[in-house]
Formats: C-alpha cells, structure tokens, sequence
C-alpha cells in the first residue's frame, strides 16, 4: 500500500500507562517490564508494571503498562558533518 502523507515522528503518553510512537523508529529492547525506541535524534527508554505491546507496525508502536513507572528521553549527540581537508 502506498503512503499518501509522510507521518513526522512523535511521542505519546497517555494517562501514564501508554507510549504511543508514530513515525520512523527502532525497537532497540524490549523486557518484561521496559521499552527502548530511538525516534528520531531520540532514545526513549520506559519502564514500568506489565508491559504488554498492543501494536508493532514499520511507523507505529503502542506500549501499554498497568502503570509507567520511569521514562528517560535523551537526544543523541549530533557531531554534524565532518569534513577532512
């Protein structure tokens, strides 16, 4: 099926018990008990109580948790180009 609109990448959470990621990620691990995305320059790491994955398409992931109990997001370091002379 083809694309009709290019989805951005964004982040989600609802009601402290779900993280919903739409647009371009990468699963990096997944627990029992925890996420890791990266979504774009991001790393998403979430843990919490009962992690069950409702959904897990190329563009969107649904994590939901009895209950979220930590989420650490950090921004990859972006050197930018390197040119050598």
């Amino acid at each position: 099926m083809k694309k009709l609109f290019n989805i951005g990448p964004s982040i989600l959470i609802d009601d402290f018990s779900s993280l919903r990621i739409t647009g371009p990620y990468a699963l990096l691990s997944l627990g029992p008990n925890f996420a890791t995305i990266k979504c774009a320059n991001y790393t998403v790491e979430t843990t919490g109580e009962d992690l069950v994955v409702d959904q897990l398409l190329d563009e969107v992931a649904v994590f939901s948790f009895s209950s979220i109990t930590n989420i650490h997001v950090s921004k990859q370091r972006d050197d930018g180009n390197v040119y050598e002379s």
